[in-house]
């Protein structure tokens, strides 16, 4: 039998025949059977669980790794399939999919990549008197054998859940079993997602530990738990934070972590949030660091998380102070009585947990959410908590909102005194040299290698503010004199850096938050900086000395640099000097290629805008000289022509909106605006009134067209032909459920990439989307066309579209698919990964779509230029005769 591999594993999962499903009553005491009367219930109105958790013994009989192999990777996920309702109203009939997912260990591979599934059948009961609803189920399962040569299957599989209902602080999880003749007692446990109770509000302290206000991130009041769950459900470092010179007693936790985790939050929509919290030890960072956004969305995608301690929570979010307050208890992590089971037991409540998004960066925090974790009762000595647990999350994504915040220079005065002892002020490079702050901001960051040990270690440095713009992605959040005030006439600009490093002596990333000045004129950057090794306490006495290569000359190093202390030799924070070089990115001729391709991508954009226009108008001088082609034009072409311009305009006015309202300033090279754009833009209007013009014209024509009609003609014209309004009546009933079958796809499509779910983020992704099949429906343009000829059966002597309009436009769509694929093989990727011309707005670009969209564009144009000559319903072989018109017939002669 051919080996299978492991991605076939899940297909021959679902190719496989149930086993026979054993008694129900011989396996489940409880719930009892009851008869079904085969009334569909949907599923939805059941209690859902989305994902959960699974531990024990018989987790290593189904082949799942041991626990030291990633035990946070073991989920399940029930999905019902079908729900019909019984002779008792408290019982329903269920029918559902039960996967188990983990690793196993493979003897040729390592760990790898394990599900188990089960059918399972049995009921489901609940009563409005009873405190939980309880679930058996009965079945059969089966997985692939580790070489791929056929399945396992298991047999006498049941399945135990109890659902608290309502749940509540004090009963927080979906707990159960699943046992079978083959493996042992494995327990489940879940997060309830259905039916809960709140109880007390929680309260927020008046002030925070770290001090600084709060920012909005639900803006206008309105409440957004899918924002909310966001732009606060990730991972966060923790740190333990004494109050009043004590000791660090009074914890609310038990035990000291490393990382802390939001991996489960519901909400309603009056504003009430709940949520579970689970804390890891801190060697968990060193395989998940607390600071990677992208680390703490695959451990939320993995579902439900079982750590070394938890917290269960509730509250509200306080839109008057822009916080979420929650009230806490403590979820202790116990053994079960079998080997291996990992229980979840709520303990001591009365912890206040508060969330908050600080609006004041500064060299010590600059957190884009923070929260603190309190004893919010006294203990049992009378006393309140004397330490107070601070967790904060610095990595950020697009889905977080940096505006509003401002940056709080506190050192710099000091880097200024380090900078002017390096006597190197007065002192420039040679003339016309042009360094980062005058050329692109872009141009501050970048990746370096530490010269001990052979360039063992490596790091990353950006920077977090230039003067008063805080750096956001690609783009600089300032004041609209950002760019005279800083970049064009100050020397000295103030800066703040993020750099994070591995030394090669050490595991241990080590984190650098600094700030300091700039020297637009040399390229020096000197800087004051605090560091954090692992989770201690940081070390501010740290000086950190960047001097950059001038931009397009010939040095290998974009940069050279310095990491030192600023402690005496005997302070045992002291460390010796570090020398890092930056890398040196694009070669000299590389980025010279790159820079002329953008050029060169500008001109292509702006000479085909112009083409659009030349060849609209030659199609308007066209109509002019032969008015029988107006009504003979499709109208749903030029609405989608039409709407192919507006497309961009209305990004492109987004984008100016979005820059005045967040106050956006974007450098390219001089820091000014290029005329292209501008002469873009007007060439994109000028195009769309033109082809207002040419839809205006058309339908005045069809206007006119079907006023002069008699009625008396009217008849004898339905019978004989379409008339135009018909046809393009077919042609939209034809055109529409396509171009809305593509879009349900995109938005499938998109869906699939993760974009849903628990947890899902939101963000401009699915727009982009549409907008990149909006150019696909524009490629396209002639289909409508083409369905209009074949529909209302037009002769040759109608030619609609002039061949410069339909040829030329065919050229158009598809120059940039061809162009994509030249772009693809003969340049380099650029450092800044942009493109102007063939850009993903424009269109759905790729090898595939290249290919596809080319030999489409160009069989529409052949068409159209058939169906002009041979007549529109060449293709069915249909000869229609013109209203009013005679056929010659043949008659038989004696």
């Amino acid at each position: 039998m051919a080996r299978l591999h492991s991605h076939q594993v899940l297909f021959l999962l679902v190719l496989l025949p149930a086993a026979t499903a054993v008694e129900y009553s011989s396996l489940c005491r409880s719930p009892a059977a009851a008869h079904d009367t085969g009334v569909r219930v949907s599923p939805l109105s059941l209690p859902w669980i989305s994902t959960g958790h699974f531990s024990g013994s018989g987790a290593g009989d189904l082949n799942f790794a041991p626990g030291r192999y990633d035990k946070h990777a073991f989920t399940f996920s029930p999905r019902p399939s079908s729900a019909t309702a019984t002779d008792d109203p408290s019982t329903t009939h269920l029918s559902a999919t039960l996967t188990l997912r983990g690793t196993r260990l493979t003897r040729r591979h390592g760990p790898r990549h394990h599900s188990v599934s089960f059918d399972l059948q049995g009921y489901y009961y609940h009563s409005t008197n009873a405190t939980a609803a309880e679930l058996c189920m009965v079945g059969s399962g089966s997985y692939a054998r580790e070489d791929g040569s056929g399945v396992v299957v298991l047999s006498d599989v049941v399945l135990h859940l109890s659902v608290p209902s309502p749940s509540s602080l004090s009963k927080p999880f979906v707990t159960g079993s699943l046992k079978g003749a083959e493996f042992n007692h494995t327990a489940l446990v879940a997060y309830a997602e259905d039916d809960y109770a709140y109880g007390q509000s929680g309260s927020c302290p008046e002030s925070s530990p770290r001090g600084g206000g709060a920012r909005e991130v639900l803006h206008d009041g309105w409440f957004s738990c899918r924002h909310l769950r966001a732009v606060i459900g990730s991972s966060y470092s923790v740190e333990y934070m004494p109050i009043d010179g004590s000791s660090g007693g009074g914890f609310p936790l038990r035990q000291r972590h490393g990382s802390m985790y939001v991996n489960q939050m519901r909400c309603d929509t009056n504003g009430a949030v709940r949520a579970y919290l689970v804390f890891f030890a801190n060697q968990e960072d060193d395989a998940f660091p607390s600071t990677s956004y992208h680390t703490a969305r695959r451990r939320w995608r993995r579902g439900f998380l079982v750590g070394d301690e938890a917290l269960v929570a509730d509250g509200f979010w306080d839109s008057s102070r822009n916080r979420l307050c929650l009230k806490a208890c403590r979820v202790v992590v116990r053994s079960g009585e079998s080997g291996g089971e990992e229980q979840l037991a709520v303990g001591e409540c009365g912890i206040g947990v508060s969330f908050w998004f600080p609006a004041v960066w500064s060299i010590h925090d600059r957190s884009v959410a923070t929260g603190m974790i309190w004893n919010a009762s006294s203990n049992s000595d009378g006393n309140t908590s004397a330490g107070v647990i601070s967790v904060s999350r610095t990595a950020w994504s697009y889905v977080d909102r940096l505006s509003g915040i401002t940056y709080n220079y506190t050192r710099v005065e000091e880097a200024k005194k380090h900078y002017d002892s390096m006597s190197k002020l007065g002192k420039e490079t040679t003339k016309g040299s042009r360094f980062p702050g005058n050329y692109s901001y872009r141009d501050f960051a970048f990746g370096f290698s530490l010269k001990e040990q052979g360039f063992a270690g490596f790091g990353y440095a950006s920077p977090v503010t230039i003067g008063s713009a805080l750096v956001e992605g690609q783009e600089l959040r300032a004041d609209a004199a950002f760019e005279a005030q800083h970049v064009n006439k100050q020397r000295l600009l103030n800066v703040s850096y993020s750099m994070q490093y591995h030394a090669a002596n050490s595991p241990q990333l080590r984190r650098i938050s600094a700030e300091g000045v700039y020297d637009t004129k040399n390229g020096t950057l000197c800087m004051v900086a605090c560091q954090v090794i692992g989770n201690v306490s940081s070390d501010c006495e740290v000086l950190v000395t960047v001097q950059f290569a001038p931009m397009g000359g010939v040095a290998r190093e974009r940069a050279v640099g310095t990491i030192s202390s600023l402690r005496n030799q005997s302070d045992p924070l002291f460390f010796k000097a570090l020398e890092f070089i930056g890398d040196a990115g694009m070669s000299v001729n590389d980025r010279e290629r790159s820079s002329s391709r953008m050029d060169m991508e500008s001109v292509m954009l702006l000479a085909s805008m112009v083409l659009s226009c030349l060849f609209t108008g030659l199609q308007l001088r066209h109509v002019k000289h032969h008015p029988e082609a107006l009504p003979a034009t499709s109208v749903t072409m030029l609405v989608v022509l039409a709407l192919g311009n507006v497309i961009p305009l209305v990004l492109g006015l987004q984008d100016m909106y979005r820059d005045s309202l967040n106050l956006f300033v974007k450098l390219t090279s001089g820091g000014a605006l290029e005329i292209n754009e501008f002469m873009q833009r007007v060439s994109t209007l000028l195009a769309l009134v033109l082809q207002l013009r040419l839809l205006q014209l058309a339908l005045s024509r069809r206007s006119a067209d079907q006023a002069a009609v008699k009625p008396e003609d009217s008849s004898s014209l339905s019978s004989s032909s379409l008339s135009s309004a018909d046809a393009e009546r077919s042609t939209l009933w034809i055109c529409l459920p396509l171009y809305a079958l593509g879009a349900i796809t995109v938005f499938i499509g998109h869906l699939s990439d993760g974009h849903i779910g628990s947890f899902a983020l939101p963000g401009p992704g699915i727009v982009d989307d549409l907008v990149a099949y909006a150019g696909l429906v524009l490629d396209g343009f002639l289909l409508p066309q083409v369905v209009w000829n074949a529909v209302a059966g037009s002769t040759p002597a109608v030619r609609a579209l002039s061949p410069w309009f339909y040829v030329g436009g065919t050229v158009i769509r598809a120059a940039p698919h061809a162009y994509d694929a030249f772009r693809k093989r003969s340049y380099v990727p650029s450092r800044r990964a942009s493109s102007v011309y063939a850009s993903p707005r424009d269109g759905l670009f790729g090898v595939g779509w290249d290919v596809v969209v080319q030999c489409v564009v160009a069989l529409l144009a052949v068409l159209v230029f058939l169906q002009q000559r041979l007549g529109g319903a060449f293709l069915c072989c249909i000869k229609r005769r013109r209203p009013g018109g005679y056929e010659m017939v043949s008659t038989p002669t004696s």
